[in-house]
């Protein structure tokens, strides 16, 4: 605010000086003790120009410092996203690793889960046929148990020997000592191999259950392992998440950077204005001077052609291409402030200034392009017309103008889609671009 402040006193002080400049018969009205008096003013008015520059540098460097602190902010900034892009690509990735170890883990389990079950299977038979072997060892018991109470009952082995005496030859004899002994020994060699069967079967359980054992520990400790994956890829989940909000505010505090440097690159835009407009009036506080001097040695001969207008004019003929306000901006197709009409023709077609005034050509900027300001004072109330996008000059810095006088030429210069004179109007003095800080008026109330 302090800037704007400066700058409207400067057009201010400009204003004056249009007053000297434009209504020279009200200078030759004057005695020679106003005239003095009017010098004396000036010359304060060049001290308060120095001063007012001075600041206005002081700023400049000032905004200058600011704007390489903002980049490196940003610089900064945007090394912290990418690491943290980096970190959250490596977490990705190790999510990534973490869950394919978990699919691997449940596999394992999985497998593990059907091993159990075969070697429960298994067990379950191995019981089923130790069952039967017992059955079949109690028949073959039973039967050797009945056997020895018959033999016991009919005179032990007096009956095998009455078998084999029965016998009515020798090899009779033969083949009925060889029946006894056969099925002597069969039951013998039934029972034992029932005894190692069953044996066998006992052994073979107890191996399948130390493995059933053996299979469920692992399968507890692959579970836990399980669990304890699932706690690390939480973790990763959850950093993960972190790293998303530093990224967003990070992405978030690069904007408010960024809108920061736009807005400073924007004020430097405005200062090095305002430079352009402190060096013109000091030019212009110069010719004043110099005519204030120049009309206190000449009082009995008075110059002509002062310039004095009471109204505007339109300052280039052709197409009103855009209104005065709110607008879809034609560039970024979003809702903007225009502070003023666009008449569009051809590039070269002439403009005129609307009023009478001190021109002051504009540096090459990236909005307005080639531009001029036009000071003046109408009906004793100070206004500054703006010319933008021109295609050359056809007055110089400082040049006391006439209303209707060539000025420029119609261009496409600045931000621009095509040819067009951006024509803007301030009254009481230009202090600013965008409302609230600005006195920027419609146009087309003023134009006839």
């Amino acid at each position: 605010m302090k800037k704007k402040l400066a700058l409207t006193g400067l057009l201010i002080g400009l204003f004056a000086i249009v007053s000297v400049l434009i209504d020279e018969n009200q200078v030759f009205a004057q005695t020679k003790e106003e005239l003095q008096q009017e010098i004396e003013e000036l010359e304060k008015e060049q001290l308060q120009l120095k001063e007012q520059k001075e600041e206005v540098q002081t700023n400049k460097s000032d905004t200058e410092e600011k704007i390489q602190e903002n980049l490196n902010k940003q610089d900064t900034v945007q090394g912290q996203i990418d690491s943290i892009e980096q970190d959250l690509a490596n977490t990705e990735e190790a999510i990534s690793t973490k869950q394919g170890e978990i699919d691997t883990t449940n596999n394992e389990i999985y497998e593990l889960t059907n091993t159990i079950d075969n070697l429960t299977n298994q067990i379950e038979q191995l019981e089923v046929e130790i069952d039967i072997l017992l059955d079949r060892i109690e028949e073959r018991e039973a039967l050797l148990v009945d056997r020895l109470r018959s033999i016991q009952k009919n005179g032990g082995p007096i009956k095998y020997l009455e078998v084999i005496l029965g016998s009515k030859s020798f090899s009779d004899f033969i083949s009925r000592a060889a029946a006894v002994n056969i099925m002597m020994d069969q039951d013998k060699t039934i029972i034992e191999s029932l005894e190692k069967d069953k044996a066998d079967v006992e052994t073979k359980k107890v191996t399948v259950q130390e493995n059933k054992k053996e299979i469920e520990a692992k399968r507890s400790d692959v579970e836990q392992k399980k669990v304890a994956l699932e706690g690390q890829k939480r973790e990763l989940v959850a950093l993960q998440s972190q790293l998303d909000e530093q990224k967003s505010e990070r992405k978030r505090l690069l904007a408010q950077l960024e809108k920061e440097h736009e807005e400073l690159e924007e004020f430097m835009f405005t200062l090095e204005d305002e430079q352009a407009m402190i060096r013109k009036q000091e030019e212009a506080v110069a010719k004043a001077k110099e005519v204030a001097e120049n009309n206190l040695s000449q009082l009995s001969s008075p110059e002509t052609g002062a310039v004095n207008s009471s109204s505007f004019i339109w300052p280039a003929s052709g197409r009103l291409s855009s209104q005065w306000g709110q607008r879809v901006d034609p560039i970024t197709g979003q809702v903007s402030y225009h502070l003023g009409i666009d008449i569009a023709a051809p590039t070269g077609t002439p403009i005129y200034a609307a009023t009478n005034g001190v021109a002051v050509r504009g540096n090459l900027s990236d909005t307005y392009g080639n531009h001029i300001l036009i000071v003046t004072k109408i009906d004793g109330v100070d206004y500054t017309t703006l010319y933008g996008h021109l295609n050359g000059f056809a007055v110089e810095d400082g040049a006391v103008v006439e209303q209707g006088q060539l000025i420029g030429y119609m261009g496409s210069t600045g931000r621009s889609t095509g040819p067009h004179l951006h024509f803007e109007v301030h009254k009481g003095g230009w202090i600013g671009f965008y409302p609230p800080n600005t006195n920027n008026v419609n146009p087309m109330d003023y134009l006839p």
